[in-house]
């Protein structure tokens, strides 16, 4: 079998995810609600609206 072959027929995995890009707006505000935390956006589609980031810090400050 070529190498390249055995490669592609590896089992893949995500070995690094980053938990600000994995939750969807609708998952946080489930995961709040169930443990009774209060998020600075009336629903998911504010929080969604706020997504434009312009650089690092304005990443880090939402």
């Amino acid at each position: 079998m070529p190498l390249s072959a055995f490669i592609h027929d590896l089992p893949k995995c995500e070995l690094h995810v980053h938990i600000e890009g994995t939750l969807e707006p609708e998952l946080k505000f489930a995961l709040a609600a169930r443990n009774g935390l209060a998020l600075p956006f009336r629903d998911a589609a504010e929080m969604r609206a706020s997504y434009a980031f312009h650089d690092l810090p304005s990443f880090l400050t939402l």
